[in-house]
């Protein structure tokens, strides 16, 4: 391969280290007239002041100068610098050991004495085009782990470097605000917040968890660094997520309240009654209790809603679920059933009278309550009454049971209280 022409490469400056007069100028020269920029000194301690004021690409430094002077120190001075500082050599008295010695300590080349000037063109040629390939493939080389290294140093989430006895090593800039409130900081222990995570680590191999810190939550995972005794513990700010999950969780409990809801009073629709319907049932039963389920139908409903209208309707059924849900306990149930209807359930009750009395009292205090609007002065409850197990020990037979005493109530004139079975008195 033909060697590349010195003015196709980069402009290249070149330093000439060397004692004897003639042949310094010989290599300036020769240089010079084939493009490159050239320093001449004559001495090691000129050859370092010139190297401080900036340094060549090249350094053509000869061994001898002096009484205990040598160019191989200059050498062995540059060597850290390589690539960026070339190095050829002027072997001198053609000393084959020198020229090992040379290129031993790091000389890119050497030269004996009566090289031809061709020759030195051709060795600096090679020099610059081999320290080009060698800083190239280092800023290749170099480039991903800068990056690497940026990865941690810029990322906008905390990363920190943890020993396994849970010092911190390090801490990326992030993790500052993090370790403010934590009150941890570079050479401490690991937060107590963060101690499981380790643990972790140490038990299964890897840790995670998360931490709230005021009113930002963080998401951990540390990873150990296999055979080195610590693990990375990456942080990721996870405050909108769990924002949106608590708003998703709300969101699906509104819409199951919804769908176990009447949309108008609030009160449970038939599905979440049915429901509690079948746990009260067994749970008399474990308790050896009775319980009482009544339906309750607003007579003379329909006279006002048409009079009135729907909209007055609807207030109306809305505050009489009101009354009846402040007068029951806290265990008891008020549901609508459908149109003007609703049903109470009454757990935990040790007679049939009990229930009577109860839904007596609720019909007194509402209807007492309705007196005084004189819209709603003419309703009245007609209410049925069923009780489990004297009447049916299952839910389906004991609605059964209750809607035929509400039918009974109203075919008897309305406005009344009946318990399943209890009617011989009640006109038809």
């Amino acid at each position: 391969m033909t060697p590349q022409s010195p003015l196709e490469l980069a402009p290249a400056n070149i330093l000439v280290v060397e004692e004897r007069p003639d042949t310094r100028s010989l290599v300036r020269v020769a240089l010079e007239c084939a493009g490159y920029q050239v320093a001449e000194v004559g001495n090691l301690a000129d050859a370092r002041a010139a190297l401080r004021q900036g340094p060549p690409n090249v350094v053509v430094c000869g061994t001898q100068f002096g009484v205990g002077g040598s160019g191989l120190d200059l050498l062995q001075e540059l060597a850290p610098a390589s690539p960026d500082i070339a190095v050829v050599m002027l072997a001198g008295n053609n000393d084959f050991q020198t020229a090992i010695d040379c290129l031993r300590g790091g000389a890119f080349d050497c030269l004996p004495d009566g090289f031809q000037v061709e020759e030195l063109r051709e060795v600096i040629t090679r020099t610059l085009q081999r320290q080009q390939r060698l800083v190239a493939e280092r800023r290749r080389l170099a480039d991903p782990i800068g990056i690497l290294s940026r990865f941690v140093s810029e990322n906008p989430n905390p990363i920190f470097h943890v020993a396994n006895n849970g010092i911190v090593l390090y801490a990326n800039p992030a993790c500052q605000r993090v370790f403010d409130e934590l009150n941890c900081q570079v050479g401490a222990v690991v937060p107590r917040a963060l101690e499981r995570i380790i643990a972790d680590v140490a038990g299964k191999g890897s840790g995670e968890g998360e931490v709230e810190l005021g009113t930002r939550t963080f998401a951990f995972l540390a990873s150990p660094i296999q055979d080195t005794g610590f693990c990375y513990i990456y942080g990721h700010e996870i405050t909108r997520f769990k924002e949106a999950e608590r708003k998703l969780t709300r969101l699906l409990e509104e819409a199951q309240a919804m769908a176990l809801r009447d949309p108008l009073t609030g009160l449970p629709n038939r599905t979440l009654l049915q429901d509690r319907l079948g746990q009260a049932i067994a749970q008399c039963a474990r308790s050896s209790k009775k319980l009482g389920l009544a339906f309750i139908d607003l007579d003379n409903f329909k006279l006002i809603n048409d009079a009135h209208g729907h909209q007055a309707g609807d207030q109306i059924l809305v505050e009489v679920a009101r009354q009846i849900s402040a007068i029951v306990r806290k265990t008891d149930t008020v549901a609508r059933w459908g149109g003007d209807e609703l049903l109470l359930l009454l757990p935990g009750l040790n007679t049939g009278s009990e229930a009577r009395a109860v839904v007596e009292r609720i019909k007194h205090l509402v209807e007492k309550a309705l007196a005084h609007n004189p819209q709603t002065r003419l309703l009245t409850l007609s209410m049925g009454v069923a009780i489990y197990p004297d009447h049916a020990s299952g839910p389906e037979v004991l609605l059964q049971q209750a809607d035929k005493a509400l039918h009974r109530a109203k075919a008897g004139g309305r406005n009344r209280v009946v318990l399943f079975g209890e009617w011989a008195d009640v006109p038809r």
